[in-house]
């Protein structure tokens, strides 16, 4: 689609990203109450492979087939992954060209509203929320996950301005296996002890041969078996951790037993965090340290958005480094970029910290996969929410417009979003979808296979949800707490320094 408003010059564009509000009202857009006279073209941009897109094709294809002859979607993945996508929408944006809707974070959202409402690219949605003849009723609105809508209000500017596809959070992977009892340091003590009972040893070595040996996965009970036979012989299992105290209790105890039998890798940590920037972030709130502020006062002020230099912040960072240089955590900035799935799935970690959405990074045939909460800091649960939402843009044609609203209707319709969030290792948004027969035969398979059970917990923990605000430079402070550790461990920068560099760089991007 072609955006008509005028384009300003490139010098201007640098300056507002792409200025071209043209005077154009993106906070008062209603839905027209008749229908286009011939076919619209509604674009729709993501980057969902396809094997990730079955679903989205259905929708798709159900929606051209109910408004034939009036509104068409065509959905295209210009990108495949979330920041290549971003950097395109920029890109068009400059030339006039943009999507009806796209896929994408809020704080690429963000930018494209810019800091102005007169240049913004994509609109407000409250008046299509309240339409009374398209919008939702106030049932509808409360069958809505409360914070993945209430993400949609959390811009520079007050209104909702993204609605939500489907929904991920950060979740721990860990070897099942491991933690029953097939381990080395379980292996190498009973090999190296001549005086276990025989009888104990025989079902120790039979329950592991069993385990090893499974087919697929080792199942619940073959592990529940073998953790009780490894018990009996004096071998080492260790409890799934809740909080950070005992995630960190537990990988100091497999530490000390691999020591005690001589088990020596120098790669081995017991557990990576995949996400710098999340681990800082989730844990600043779960301690109640500030991050970032978006109130009046830092909208005058931009310098006043980035609250994170501060004397605690760097207490926590200190504590993390303190944890690496003792071999209990890695993370990916201290890998070199290197995702912490890899160590993982080579057996050099025994936990990982990463999204729901990238499970199949975490599966290995070499042992069974589980989840569990990532254990946290303090006396707060907060999890970090992902997953991506939509925003629409402003393409001066109301009824491309309208028809964009409807799509995301079909998207977001009981059912239909069950499908398209299950697909993709992700959570629906409505709070129907979770009683719907799809969701519940899904969940019901969690212990076959990883994929079914990642809605299986994370239905357990979405009260605990958070969400950062949202402004122009948030994504440049998440981009910097990112860098904070690897900066001080690996860049030869002290704490000081590094926390200075990072505020100094997010103020630069808010100007």
């Amino acid at each position: 689609m072609k955006n008509l408003r005028k384009i300003l010059p490139v010098a201007l564009m640098a300056m507002t990203l792409c200025s071209c509000g043209g005077g154009v009202d993106v906070t008062n857009k209603h839905l027209p109450t008749d229908d286009p006279s011939k076919e619209v073209v509604i674009q729709f941009w993501h980057c969902m492979g396809h094997d990730k897109s079955e679903n989205l094709g259905k929708i798709v294809k159900k929606f051209n087939e109910q408004y034939a002859g009036k509104y068409r979607v065509e959905a295209t993945a210009p990108e495949k992954t979330y920041d290549k996508l971003h950097e395109t929408v920029m890109t068009r944006i400059s030339t006039g060209e943009v999507p009806a809707l796209c896929m994408g974070y809020p704080d690429s959202f963000s930018m494209y509203i810019t800091k102005n409402l007169e240049t913004s690219h994509i609109y407000k949605l409250d008046n299509f929320f309240n339409d009374e003849n398209y919008g939702y009723s106030a049932q509808e609105k409360a069958d809505f996950v409360d914070a993945y809508l209430e993400e949609g209000s959390h811009y520079q500017f007050d209104g909702i301005w993204s609605v939500p596809m489907y929904k991920s959070t950060e979740i721990m992977y860990y070897n099942a296996n491991y933690f029953c009892g097939d381990n080395p340091e379980t292996e190498q003590k009973v090999a190296k002890d001549t005086s276990l009972d025989a009888a104990k040893k025989t079902a120790y070595m039979n329950a592991l041969a069993d385990v090893q040996n499974a087919t697929a996965y080792a199942t619940d009970e073959q592990l529940a078996t073998l953790k009780s036979a490894v018990n009996a012989v004096g071998g080492y299992t260790y409890e799934v951790p809740v909080t950070w105290a005992q995630l960190e209790a537990v990988s100091r105890a497999v530490i000390a037993n691999r020591a005690a039998q001589g088990i020596i890798n120098p790669n081995f940590y017991p557990f990576g965090y995949d996400s710098d920037a999340n681990l800082l972030i989730s844990q600043m709130a779960q301690l109640g340290i500030p991050y970032t502020v978006n109130n009046e006062e830092s909208r005058k002020n931009t310098d006043k958005h980035f609250a994170f230099n501060n004397q605690q912040a760097k207490d926590l960072v200190q504590s993390i480094i303190d944890l690496h240089r003792e071999k209990i955590m890695t993370t990916k900035g201290l890998l070199g970029g290197k995702y912490t799935n890899e160590a993982f799935t080579s057996l050099e970690s025994i936990m990982s910290i990463g999204s729901t959405g990238g499970s199949s990074y975490n599966v290995s045939g070499n042992f069974k996969v589980k989840l569990a909460p990532v254990p946290y800091k303090g006396n707060t649960p907060k999890y970090i929410q992902q997953g991506p939402s939509i925003c629409f843009f402003d393409n001066d044609d109301d009824y491309i417009h309208k028809g964009a609203w409807l799509f995301y209707k079909m998207m977001a319709e009981t059912e239909n979003n069950a499908a398209l969030a299950l697909e993709n290792s992700y959570d629906p948004v409505r709070k129907s979808s979770y009683e719907t027969t799809n969701y519940e035969n899904w969940i019901a398979k969690h212990d076959l296979d990883l994929k079914y059970d990642i809605p299986y917990t994370t239905a357990q923990i979405k009260q605990y949800y958070m969400t950062s605000e949202v402004f122009i430079g948030s994504s440049e402070a998440r981009n910097q707490l990112d860098d904070i550790i690897k900066n001080i461990v690996n860049g030869g920068m002290t704490i000081d320094q590094a926390f200075s560099t990072a505020y100094n760089r997010a103020c630069d991007a808010a100007k």
